[in-house]
């Protein structure tokens, strides 16, 4: 289930780009596989995923919403560009020295290797642009070099996609630790609010959220903490940090009440639409198989192109 964090800094950005944009939004449940994961629960977090896209406002009339696992070039050129990767560059994701914190010889392979994967998710489509949170941009740097590199030894084939970067709240920090960005793999509950928590759930979050010394609700460097609940208020709302931090709190307690309306009040629609949406999974397993043949008539043109470059038989 998305959390705040990835709505912040790519789902609503995916919703504002679809009106100018082909848009391909990919259900990654094949990532979820690098760490354990329970069959009846990998299904219904899929479903859910799907649900929460179209709930914040993804149409699948303008794009196309697919799940990776049903458009097997995501597996196949996975592949192909492993074997062009480095074993320094994949050790210098931040993400995976984050995961494995420092645990690197019982890490998982996927864990390690999932950033190539991510990089065939976009190849595969030759983007122009990825919306992603400041997060990702080592992970789009990643898929520059490997597309470069491909193209380079086989000739032009892969467009080198940009980040598209959100210039606010592109990168939301965990609510009980600001030095860590928000995330549902750290395994704490309270460190993030999930799209479709409900307003109780949001209001204990919120109030149980860490902040820093002093009293004053302000944005600065000494102030990580509360800089990140005032960047998770201004996208809620709409309002600049400046005028979040004039309007004169009467300490942490009064803000984050208010903040907790304000996020409540935000979600509110996406959570309805959610639910309504998981009432009918039939429906949403019909839409996912769509886009997956609409997925695949682009990738399939991608994959054969490669197999043809790089000597494969069969390439047609």
């Amino acid at each position: 289930m998305p959390h705040l964090g990835n709505y912040t800094g790519a789902i609503r950005r995916w919703v504002e780009l679809q009106n100018d944009f082909e848009a391909y939004v990919c259900v990654v449940d094949l990532h979820a596989l690098t760490l354990p994961w329970k069959p009846s629960e990998l299904r219904r977090q899929s479903l859910e995923a799907c649900a929460s896209f179209i709930a914040c406002g993804l149409d699948p009339a303008k794009g196309v919403i697919f799940l990776q696992s049903q458009v097997p070039a995501h597996l196949e050129l996975a592949w192909v560009l492993t074997c062009l990767a480095r074993m320094g560059e994949l050790r210098r994701m931040i993400q995976f020295k984050e995961r494995s914190r420092g645990e690197t010889e019982s890490v998982g392979v996927g864990l390690f290797t999932y950033p190539v994967l991510q990089a065939a998710d976009v190849l595969l489509y030759r983007a122009h642009g990825v919306p992603v949170g400041e997060d990702q941009r080592q992970h789009i740097e990643l898929m520059r070099d490997l597309g470069g590199r491909f193209n380079a030894m086989f000739g032009e084939t892969f467009v080198l996609p940009e980040p598209w970067i959100a210039p606010t709240g592109a990168r939301i920090m965990a609510l009980d630790d600001p030095t860590q960005k928000m995330s549902k793999s750290a395994g704490r509950p309270q460190s993030s609010i999930l799209l479709v928590d409900e307003p109780s759930v949001i209001t204990k979050k919120v109030r149980a959220a860490v902040t820093d010394s002093g009293r004053d609700v302000i944005a600065a460097p000494d102030k990580p903490a509360v800089t990140n609940l005032l960047t998770i208020f201004s996208v809620m709302e709409g309002s600049s940090l400046e005028d979040l931090q004039d309007r004169g709190w009467d300490g942490y307690g009064s803000f984050k009440s208010a903040l907790a309306d304000a996020i409540i009040e935000h979600l509110a629609p996406i959570r309805q639409r959610w639910m309504e949406l998981m009432d009918d999974t039939a429906e949403l397993e019909r839409l996912l198989a769509t886009g997956a043949e609409k997925a695949a008539r682009t990738a399939d043109a991608t994959i054969a192109d490669v197999r043809s470059r790089i000597g494969l038989l069969g390439a047609g």
